[in-house]
């Protein structure tokens, strides 16, 4: 069945929206795209209801209950929350959750439009990479010599059009090309979240298409899902994202063990010569081998450890929160490493700002979300106000959430928000893992069960349930979802 004009229209426009909703300086065209989308989806329902009602009758009853009830929950919040009004501000002015619960409706609305067609596991995984592509190519670019002084003081699209437009009719004005690698360099994007997040959603659907085309006798798409988990690692240790890298590890892993220990489907041998195992041993390798020249060299990675460590170590943490730093504090980390040189115990002290300080925050959020069961407006700035509440001032280390996206989620719409969602990744996590055994359907199941994964623990040291990422979510994991519903394959 071929697609209609109005089908083409539609993918176009979802592949764009799910392509730049990680991607800085987009927030305009993310709200326009999302918004023509709904109109498009409300105008195809109501053309289409009369003959194809039974059909979106079953697609609705096919969303798990932890999504309707986890809607539901953020809807009726406003009338429960300890502050209504900043509650209903973010349900609907500032647009948090509203916009969450309609990504939920776009996801189901882009399966009943465009079906099994087009939505396939290898388009999510290289829209879910737009932002890789872009980094990459500006990062050669850098290198190159290409980006001018002006894409420095405005890191954006524009300007680096513009700094390729000038080299191009003057060469001249090339800046040192290729003398040294520019590692740290993140192109567009002033958090490394925006690299990562989508970064290690690509590696987790590419991976289920790389395993999926091994089995299919289809060597030229494991290549291609192959070397698209190697660039997604790749960017992330370039723009020096330390939980990315790690996080983009524990997929490798996971994807490796779950799919030799769980996946019981019947293997073909590659064509060509190639067999699975060689292509995913190259991937490794290059992942390893980068990782490896990057860390070494290093210390704000091969000190990540020592400093995690003096987060648990700190005796008071909320004093060191509401106060700042005091000589106790230096003296305890010189009595934890003597065998440092000075150099070293003063990064790791400064570290205390950095990594350590997602430890004590963390320690410090649980205390709070034990004591405000309740929530707060449903925003991200629940954390900052208790905390000084407990402090009476504004806290001397003052961040702006947990760094931890469950007491985040905890401190705005309470525990039972924070207990819905964990059973909506659950939820399809489970589906993911009981779809492991079946011929058809393990791909989809695999990428959906190590997104659910990644999500759930990439929660615990960074704040991911909010703003876009939630949409990212929201309309990955649900189309996944339905996807492998369908029962149909969902490689190509």
């Amino acid at each position: 069945m071929k697609f209609s004009r109005f089908q083409w229209v539609y993918f176009v426009l979802l592949l764009t929206f799910a392509g730049v909703l990680s991607i800085s300086g987009t927030i305009a065209l993310r709200n326009v795209l999302h918004l023509g989308l709904l109109v498009l989806l409300l105008g195809y329902v109501v053309f289409v209801w009369r003959k194809e009602r039974g059909r979106m009758v079953d697609l609705i009853s096919t969303v798990p209950l932890p999504v309707w009830v986890w809607c539901a929950y953020l809807l009726l919040f406003p009338l429960i929350a300890p502050n209504s009004a900043g509650a209903w501000s973010n349900l609907i002015g500032k647009g948090m959750w509203g916009e969450s619960i309609l990504t939920w409706l776009l996801a189901w609305g882009a399966f009943l439009i465009l079906g099994t067609k087009r939505l396939t596991l290898w388009a999510l995984a290289l829209v879910s990479a737009v932002p890789v592509f872009i980094h990459l190519a500006l990062t050669l670019l850098a290198w190159a010599g290409v980006l001018q002084p002006a894409f420095s003081e405005d890191p954006s699209l524009k300007a680096a059009v513009q700094s390729f437009w000038e080299v191009l009719l003057d060469p001249s004005l090339l800046q040192s090309p290729f003398k040294s690698f520019p590692l740290g360099f993140r192109g567009i994007e002033p958090m490394h979240g925006n690299l990562g997040y989508p970064a290690s959603q690509t590696m987790c659907i590419g991976f289920a298409v790389m395993f999926s085309a091994w089995h299919q006798a289809n060597p030229r798409r494991v290549l291609q899902a192959g070397a698209l988990v190697a660039l997604c690692f790749v960017s992330v240790v370039i723009a020096q994202s330390r939980a990315a890298a790690y996080f983009g590890l524990l997929i490798l892993a996971l994807a490796f063990l779950i799919f030799v220990l769980f996946v019981r489907v019947h293997r073909v041998p590659l064509r060509l010569g190639w067999s699975a195992a060689s292509v995913f041993m190259g991937v490794v390798t290059i992942c390893l081998v980068f990782f490896y020249q990057v860390v070494s060299h290093n210390p704000a990675w091969y000190s990540m450890g020592d400093k995690v460590m003096l987060g648990f170590q700190v005796e008071n943490p909320k004093a060191l929160i509401c106060k700042g730093f005091t000589p106790a504090v230096s003296d305890l980390v010189r009595q934890k490493h003597p065998e440092k040189d000075d150099a070293y115990v003063d990064y790791l002290i400064d570290g205390l700002r950095g990594d350590g300080a997602r430890v004590i925050l963390a320690r410090v959020g649980a205390e709070l979300a034990a004591s405000n069961p309740w929530g707060w407006t449903g925003g991200r700035d629940a954390y900052l106000h208790r905390i000084k509440e407990v402090c009476g001032h504004v806290p001397a280390m003052e961040y702006s959430h947990a760094h931890n996206a469950w007491i985040s989620l905890i401190l705005a719409v309470g525990w039972v928000g924070a207990v819905l969602y964990a059973w909506v990744l659950l939820r399809f996590a489970k589906s993911g893992w009981m779809a492991l055994k079946e011929e058809q359907t393990w791909p989809t199941g695999l990428a959906l069960l190590l997104l659910s994964i990644f999500w759930l623990l990439r929660g615990m040291v960074d704040a991911v349930y909010q703003e876009h990422y939630l949409e990212m979510q929201a309309l990955f994991l649900l189309t996944l979802f339905l996807l492998l519903r369908s029962g149909k394959p969902a490689l190509k």
